[in-house]
């Protein structure tokens, strides 16, 4: 539905994009985790890596659902996940 409301939208991007803004959540969840005056930093910790999952789901499904699967998606997605686990192990 979304594709056809909004047929200038670079919607072949989109999976390489959710890709880059869970890469860009690392560093946010490190942030979040040493915050000093923030109650329930772990619960928003959770949270940020909760929606950074569903990221990692959603772009997979919306690059082989719409068939436009790329080289650079496929080496950056796994990168991008072992980044994420890592840091949420360490911290």
């Amino acid at each position: 539905i979304l594709r056809r409301l909004f047929p200038n939208f670079p919607w072949h991007c989109l999976p390489n994009w959710l890709t880059y803004i869970r890469c860009l959540a690392i560093p946010g969840l490190a942030a979040l985790f040493f915050a000093p005056d923030l109650n329930n930093k772990h619960i928003y910790t959770g949270v940020l890596f909760a929606v950074a999952s569903f990221t990692d789901w959603l772009d997979g499904y919306l690059a082989r659902r719409w068939e436009i699967t790329s080289s650079f998606g496929a080496f950056l997605d796994p990168v991008a996940d072992k980044l994420m686990v890592s840091t949420a192990l360490i911290l």
